[in-house]
């Protein structure tokens, strides 16, 4: 019996050596795998973060945001080396290089757009392909955490036939000494083995879109360092799937609004062609023109070859700058011509007031902007005023902002007919009197396409009290004249 104990005992402890080993090695390769999930989850983690970082080192161009950027990716990569050496399959490591070299052509197309001489402006599709690639990036994460499931399925197979065989042995040798070493290594097998089949059972729920692995975390201690990397991972995919679903929202709203862009084109064209339909050749209109003012001139009358002359110019500036870019001075001078021409066909009926300001920058504008402007409010504000209409075009800088105003005192117009207005929900019949209101319409998208956030248009309108287009744009967006900063238009009392 004492020999039977002893037996027992040295049986007994080269079971719980066995399994004390057996054990270590196992939780060790767990480890290995929760690391693996943990740095691939960090991984994906700082691209995000140096993909946001880039975006707003070339918006700002700050020293901050460049050392974040490359922080995070430092950390990216890291990561990435740190999961390379835990891997010991050759195609899955080969797989992980692949997206090494990814994360280095982000790199090195970060530095080229750095390099350039103008950052916002010249290498914008380099820009473009920057933020593809971190896209194209993170898009692989579904696809990498595949590869370390289908891994951790591989492993865990080696690891339930490793344990067999072990359970086997030890099962002969209890059994050839004593039934209850055998009851006993029976339990903790089914310990140890519980965790691996709830592990096998949430990988299959992720797969199927459940999230919920705390059957994995109360297994034990040994098993809580896997259980948050399983968490961690069922956070990314589900982040994942969120942006996934953000993103086709915006490509929907993108749709929309190339699909409001055509319109306008469509739009556009009609008027163009409605426009090349209706004029004559150019040069005999000029000459013509002309002609009539040189004879009036000889006539002695005066009034009318100065109105000729004023109209030909009028002309001759909307038929050039229509569809291009102009400047500051010669828009106000256009404005000052048909001020003139409208002022000697209304007379006293409507009053005319242009103020500027000294010392604007003759900057580059967009052409034709403030005429129709103008001319919606004639026709659509004081039009039916008989006594007292004022119609009013200011220009002044008001700190970094470049400020035009048209402002008149006619019948202004609802609310809701504005906001019908601005965001273009209908158009204006080809004939209808009120087509003229399109210019309102175009002239803001000209400024949202030509300036972005960095110009505000904004149209205040009250009915039988007046409507109010006020256009504010930052001095330093607008490209200058070389050598131009005072201005030669003054208010002339028009």
């Amino acid at each position: 019996m004492m020999l039977y104990t002893v037996i027992l005992v040295i049986m007994v402890g080269m079971i719980a050596g066995i399994c004390y080993f057996s054990s270590g090695s196992f939780s060790r390769e767990y480890n290995r795998m929760a690391d693996l999930y943990r740095e691939l989850s960090m991984f994906y983690t700082q691209m995000r973060e140096s993909r946001s970082n880039a975006q707003n080192y070339f918006y700002n161009m700050t020293v901050e945001d460049l050392s974040r950027y490359y922080s995070s990716m430092n950390a990216a990569a890291g990561s990435l080396n740190t999961i390379m050496k835990l891997v010991d399959d050759g195609d899955l490591w080969f797989r992980f290089k692949i997206l090494n070299n990814m994360v280095e052509s982000c790199n090195e197309r970060f530095e080229e757009i750095k390099r350039g001489s103008n950052i916002r402006l010249g290498n914008t599709v380099n820009y473009q392909y920057l933020i593809y690639l971190f896209e194209l990036t993170d898009g692989t994460q579904r696809e990498y955490y595949s590869y370390l499931v289908n891994y951790t399925k591989v492993r865990q197979l080696i690891l339930r036939n490793s344990w067999w065989r072990l359970n086997l042995v030890v099962s002969v040798i209890v059994a050839c000494i004593f039934l209850a070493a055998l009851v006993f290594s029976v339990n903790s097998s089914r310990w140890v083995t519980r965790p691996i089949n709830c592990i096998v059972s949430n990988i299959r729920k992720i797969k199927e879109g459940e999230y919920d692995l705390s059957e994995v975390k109360d297994s034990g201690p040994e098993f809580a360092i896997l259980g948050e990397a399983f968490d961690d991972m069922a956070d990314s995919i589900r982040a994942n799937i969120q942006n996934i679903e953000t993103n086709a929202q915006l490509r929907q709203q993108l749709l929309e609004a190339e699909n409001e862009n055509l319109r306008m084109n469509e739009l556009l064209i009609g008027s163009e062609l409605k426009i090349l339909q209706d004029q004559m050749n150019p040069h005999f209109l000029f000459n013509t023109l002309g002609m009539i003012s040189r004879i009036a001139a000889m006539e002695h009358a005066n009034q009318a070859a100065e109105l000729m002359d004023i109209t030909t110019d009028l002309l001759r500036y909307s038929m050039d700058k229509s569809n291009r870019m102009s400047t500051l001075y010669e828009e106000l001078e256009c404005v000052r011509n048909y001020l003139h021409i409208q002022r000697l066909r209304f007379g006293d009926r409507i009053s005319f007031e242009l103020k500027i300001d000294d010392g604007l920058p003759n900057v580059m504008l967009p052409g034709m902007m403030l005429q129709p402007l103008i001319e919606n409010a004639v026709l659509h504000g004081v039009n039916e005023i008989l006594n007292g209409a004022v119609v009013a075009v200011s220009a002044s800088r008001k700190n970094n902002l470049l400020c035009l105003a048209v402002e008149d005192n006619g019948r202004g117009m609802s609310g809701e007919k504005l906001e019908e207005l601005l965001n273009g929900d209908s158009y204006p019949l080809e004939n209808s009197a009120s087509r003229i209101h399109i210019g309102i319409l175009n002239a803001k998208k000209r400024i949202e396409m030509l300036y972005g956030s960095s110009a505000t248009f904004h149209v205040e309108s009250t009915e039988d009290v007046g409507t109010l287009v006020s256009i504010s744009i930052a001095c330093d967006e607008i490209p200058r004249l070389p050598g131009g900063s005072t201005s030669h238009v003054h208010s002339n009392g028009c």
